[in-house]
């Protein structure tokens, strides 16, 4: 006699199977359901993020403003999506300002929004670390109020900042010269050809500043030389704290026209901010287009003692005259009440 032994796992596979399958088609079903009760109206697909999503900053100080640009972006731009935005930031939410303010739309078409985050710290500010989060949330700006489904989709900006003293600091991002003319003699002084050193710089800092003074070594141009020295004569302009601004710095050069190489250094206070090398090129006097070159700030010391002296010596001459004059006015006035008579 043969006994068969059955496989009870083979027989319970396609009941397993079975009940899968059915519950497949329970859960289709069911969407197509829901679907065809509420429409698809406002069902968001695509996604949606921010970028970048924090306000960070460790140097900020009493009175300062900060931005933070922010966008918001989306893959599949199908339709207008309501943006609402919600602060959680204790104690400092009035701080801030949103250029696009709290509700607005993201119009269809568009895969990215920028929104400028404004903080504004006051001048009585407390000196210690601030956290808080700033919510973005999206929803179909389509969908009738009952009318539909929709899926709202969201980000979260992480606000970390602190309140410090000031702090003076810059980095120098590029360099540059524009090109120059030989100086000339004029009226007998000696007009000089004006160095302009471009500095894109970027205020790390939390106060107004920026360079201080720039000196140049002026080279042949196989550095083998050291020609001249020069330092800038203008006053170099002052960056607000986080921003990249190009300032320039003009320096006086008594070099003929040529090619050199400039060593220049950039200085914060007494510091060495930046040193580098560039190549200066001095053109013939109305070679470079648009070139204004030096005036009487640009003149040495002695020139400018001949300018004063120049204009100085007439002034005085003129002002005894008037002074002379006056006085023999005065004179003849007291004369004539005293005697009754005129005085010659």
């Amino acid at each position: 006699m043969k006994f068969f032994h059955r496989n009870t796992t083979q027989a319970r596979l396609p009941n397993v199977l079975g009940g899968f399958r059915l519950m497949v088609l329970r859960g289709l079903l069911a969407l197509m359901l829901m679907v065809s009760v509420f429409g698809t109206t406002g069902i968001a697909d695509a996604g949606f993020g921010i970028t970048p999503p924090y306000v960070r900053n460790d140097r900020l100080t009493r009175g300062t403003t900060y931005d933070q640009r922010i966008y918001l972006v989306r893959s599949d731009p199908v339709e207008d999506l309501k943006v609402q935005i919600t602060m959680n930031i204790p104690g400092i939410e009035s701080w801030f300002t949103i250029d696009q303010g709290t509700e607005f739309l993201m119009p269809k078409g568009m895969t990215q929004l920028p929104i400028v985050i404004t903080v504004h710290v006051p001048k009585d500010a407390d000196y210690k670390d601030y956290t808080g989060a700033i919510r973005i949330r999206t929803s179909s700006a389509n969908v009738s109020p009952g009318g539909g489904v929709t899926i709202a989709l969201g980000a979260q900006v992480d606000v970390v900042l602190k309140v410090v003293d000031k702090i003076y600091d810059f980095d120098v991002r590029r360099v540059r010269m524009a090109d120059l003319e030989a100086g000339y003699t004029k009226w007998g002084l000696y007009f000089p050809g004006k160095i302009r050193l471009f500095m894109t710089i970027e205020n790390t800092g939390n106060t107004e500043f920026g360079p201080t003074s720039v000196k140049m070594d002026l080279y042949d141009s196989d550095t083998a030389h050291l020609l001249e020295t020069t330092h800038n004569t203008n006053a170099i302009e002052r960056i607000a704290p986080f921003t990249i601004h190009e300032v320039r710095a003009d320096l006086p050069t008594h070099l003929p026209p040529g090619r050199y190489v400039a060593k220049y250094t950039i200085y914060k206070n007494a510091d060495i901010a930046q040193q580098g090398e560039l190549t200066l090129s001095i053109s013939a006097l109305g070679a470079v287009p648009g070139y204004e070159g030096y005036g009487f700030d640009g003149l040495s010391t002695t020139d400018k003692l001949k300018v004063v002296f120049a204009l100085g010596v007439p002034l005085i001459i003129i002002l005894g005259l008037i002074v002379a004059l006056v006085a023999r006015r005065r004179r003849i006035r007291r004369m004539r009440t005293q005697y009754g008579t005129t005085a010659l």
